[in-house]
């Protein structure tokens, strides 16, 4: 125990609890003062709310909807074709097949590894692709990719 200038001071142990005593005509000025209020604003003052922005509804909103919605999971897709199976930079390829799915399934169409094509889906069945300009001469493979897998063939690149 310490005492100094009219204060009792107490350290215990290794926890450092302190225990400071003294007059309590020194206790700090904080202590003393009653806690401030707000002060309230008058109802003319107050801002408006800001609105929330708008934002797009779910495209299904009930459990029975949702069930009658086409289904992207299924069977991979199947490349039965492509016409021609030879072409350049710029050419476009009809692709048939199966399972290809609806337009909204269909993840992508590649003339090989980082040479995405620009497609368009006819059906679930036929895709017309345009040659991409970025890739070399030689043996390409064409895939297509749906949620549900996908499918490749060789295309010679001219």
């Amino acid at each position: 125990m310490v005492t100094r200038m009219g204060r009792t001071m107490m350290l215990i142990g290794t926890v450092g609890f302190l225990l400071v005593t003294g007059d309590p005509g020194l206790a700090p000025a904080a202590d003393k003062e009653k806690p401030a209020t707000k002060p309230k604003a008058a109802p003319e003052a107050k801002a408006p709310k800001p609105k929330a922005p708008k934002t797009d509804k779910p495209k299904f909103q009930t459990a029975e909807k949702a069930g009658a919605a086409k289904a992207c999971f299924g069977e991979a897709p199947r490349i039965t074709k492509l016409s021609p199976d030879e072409g350049k930079a710029g050419d476009k390829v009809t692709i048939t097949g199966t399972n290809f799915g609806s337009a909204d399934c269909l993840r992508g169409v590649s003339f090989g590894p980082g040479h995405a094509a620009t497609f368009k889906v006819k059906d679930e069945t036929t895709i017309t692709a345009t040659v991409p300009t970025a890739g070399r001469k030689g043996l390409a493979i064409v895939t297509v990719t749906t949620a549900s897998g996908e499918d490749s063939k060789a295309f010679l690149m001219k």
